[in-house]
């Protein structure tokens, strides 16, 4: 026997209000528990959406005129971070009549900028004012397809509207979090280019805010800029605003939204006394999303061509700015910011080549200095052995003067080798490498026999749990390795082992070299890598002091690095690569 349920529309309309009241509770005890503002955004973006059933969410925050997108949960990119004013833009007509808007096709309703939806998924709205009597933000629910809202639907949207208004009354974070909080970027552009150093840079420049003054007090215009524009941003850099435009430097607008994103394509003036008498520009996007009349605005352009953005200045009202006299102005005061900026950018530039040029002056007296000291030694060794090799002919000796000659001549060929590696990575942006797939344990083993026979007298301990093979330069990294080592027989304590240990931990190559002694201040350790930088040797040790400088250029080129660790129990030398494949 079977039974069948038959369930109809309107109980599985109650079944859904059913289930999501729960969760709306939990979502309004949420806002309720809340302590700053941003929690309450956060619990709005966290259940709206869910709550709602629709394809996306917006969080609006009020800033004077303007709408600040601030939050979102979408399917798709909507506007967060951006702002518009409010005569602009649905959320602003729910504020500005205190009421809930919706709409069921955005194709077919005039409020709706047309232009900014186009590149949205968006085909429906529905915009809930928070706080109804003094509206300070909005949340706006958005569907993929054209749509009209159920009842409980658009309830539950007041509801988190009307819950979020209690809530941010309750933190009394408003005010603050409007003063304080910097407009962002969307959809990961941000951190793409930091335009701080523009806006500093016009903010450097003392004829601006006159400059500013001058063309509102010149055209009779309510608001003025400054505003770097590249291909995908518009930011406000110096502003004076008489008519509550709501821009402050830092700000941002939609670049296609402007008319700025033209004039850096054509590099010309754009300027209309009334838009609404200009063929041109009476239907333009521009005048009707941010309800402007009178617009004029110029290229700045740098003295070596670069666009850098414009000077503009905008009213709601019609104005006298299409003449030569204005124009003429305009462009004179563009140029002016323009030769600022580029005498700006051209003296740090200046400055920079001066540091390096200091810098490359210090490292040639070093170089001089101590090579000249360095290889003094090997030479006298050298000219002592053939003058007495001259004097005395081939004699039971000549074999031990030989070899020590040999050992100087080694010594110096070590010597110009570290300085022709100081040259690569100085002049020629690095050391270069010659990568194969090699036996890494079998050449850290022969770097420590060699170093083995040099000092016999030293104890070195091995460990090496390895691949058999590895995407390396064997020769680069048993040069880096002996570097390592020596620097660890040479400053460490003779009666206690230096200790070499390799392994891969998981997708990174380690190799430590540590030795027992005295700790290295961190003062030291700051420069321990810096060319020339010796320390302090007892007089038998000898060197330019490039080998933990080449060392660590050769750790660079393989994609790694060498750290430092030194304490009362020993000094520990750690160079860590990823492996590759």
């Amino acid at each position: 026997m079977s039974i069948s349920i038959e369930i109809t529309p309107v109980e599985i309309e109650a079944s859904k209000v059913a289930t999501h009241l729960s969760t709306l509770n939990r979502a309004i005890a949420a806002m309720g528990r809340a302590s700053t503002f941003e929690d309450v955004v956060e619990t709005l973006r966290a259940t709206a959406r869910l709550l709602i059933g629709c394809d996306g969410i917006a969080i609006i925050r009020r800033d004077g005129n303007l709408c600040h997108y601030i939050e979102e949960d979408a399917i798709g990119p909507l506007w967060k971070g951006h702002k518009f004013p409010a005569s602009a833009c649905i959320s602003g007509w729910a504020m500005i009549h205190r009421q809930t808007v919706l709409v069921p096709d955005v194709v077919k309703d005039d409020r709706i900028p047309h232009e900014l939806y186009a590149g949205t998924f968006v085909k429906s709205v529905a915009m809930a004012p928070v706080l109804v009597e003094n509206p300070i933000g909005a949340i706006g629910a958005y569907w993929s397809r054209p749509y009209s809202p159920a009842e409980w639907e658009v309830d539950v949207l007041e509801t988190l509207a009307g819950a979020a208004a209690i809530a941010i009354e309750k933190t009394h974070a408003v005010s603050s979090a409007a003063n304080t909080q910097k407009p962002t970027v969307s959809d990961g552009a941000q951190g793409a280019k930091d335009f701080s150093k523009d806006i500093a840079r016009v903010a450097g420049i003392a004829a601006v805010p006159t400059i500013l003054d001058v063309v509102l007090r010149m055209t009779g215009m309510g608001f003025a800029a400054v505003a770097r524009v590249t291909d995908d941003r518009w930011i406000t850099c110096q502003s004076l605003d008489h008519v509550g435009f709501g821009l402050r430097p830092g700000d941002e607008l939609p670049v296609q939204s402007t008319l700025c994103d033209e004039i850096r394509g054509h590099r010309q003036p754009i300027v209309f006394d009334d838009a609404a008498e200009e063929p041109l520009y009476r239907d333009h996007h521009t005048p009707r999303i941010y309800g402007l009349r009178s617009y004029i605005s110029v290229p700045i352009i740098l003295a070596n061509g670069q666009f850098f953005g414009t000077l503009c200045a905008i009213d709601p009202h019609p104005a006298k700015v299409n003449n030569p006299q204005v124009i003429g102005t305009f462009k004179l005061f563009a140029e002016l910011i323009g030769h600022h900026l580029y005498s700006d950018e051209r003296l740090k530039a200046t400055e920079q080549q001066l540091e390096r040029e200091k810098g490359l002056s210090e490292l040639r007296e070093q170089f001089i200095a101590v090579l000249g000291h360095d290889l003094r030694n090997p030479i006298a060794a050298i000219d002592a052995g053939t003058a007495r090799l001259l004097k005395e002919g081939w004699t039971a000796r000549s074999p031990l003067v030989l070899k020590l000659m040999k050992a100087s001549i080694s010594r110096m060929i070590g010597l110009v080798d570290n300085v022709m590696d100081l040259a690569r990575a100085r002049m020629g942006g690095g050391i270069t490498l010659d990568l194969a797939e090699d036996d890494l344990g079998l050449t850290l083993r022969h770097v420590v026999e060699e170093l083995q026979l040099s000092h016999p007298d030293r104890e070195i301990a091995v460990s090496l749990d390895l691949p058999a093979a590895l995407a390396i330069d064997r020769l680069r990294l048993a040069q880096l390795f002996s570097n390592l080592v020596s620097n660890a027989i040479t400053h460490g304590v003779e009666t206690e082992p230096v200790r070499v240990v390799a392994g891969v931990n998981g997708r990174m190559l380690e190799v430590s070299v540590a030795n027992g002694g005295q700790p290295i201040s961190q003062e030291t350790i700051a420069k321990l890598f810096q060319p020339f930088r010796r320390g302090e040797l007892r007089p038998s040790m000898q060197g330019l002091g490039l080998g933990l400088f080449i060392a660590s250029e050769i750790a660079a080129a393989h994609g790694g690095t060498i750290v430092v660790k030194s304490d009362e129990i020993g000094t520990c030398f750690t160079f860590r690569m990823p492996l590759v494949g």
